[in-house]
């Protein structure tokens, strides 16, 4: 199964998620911006040790689709 960001990675994250990083200029639901790949892997970061999402982090599920999207070159 081939994944993207819009069908895949997009609805990942909640409303309160993208709210709260677009003003620190990381807008998590812009493909143009998430699907560079340095983009993707300082957001991945955060995600695999659980500092973002605030609230809850996300479960490994989640973490490793993120991964994979990256590995596969982050296509949107």
């Amino acid at each position: 199964m081939a994944l993207s960001f819009a069908k895949d990675i997009r609805p990942l994250f909640r409303y309160e998620d993208i709210e709260c990083m677009t003003p620190m200029g990381i807008p998590l639901d812009d493909p143009a911006w998430m699907c560079v790949a340095e983009n993707a892997q300082s957001v991945y970061a955060t995600v695999a040790d659980g500092s973002m999402p605030p609230g809850e982090p996300w479960p490994s599920d989640r973490v490793a689709l993120f991964k994979q999207w990256m590995d596969a070159g982050c296509p949107a």
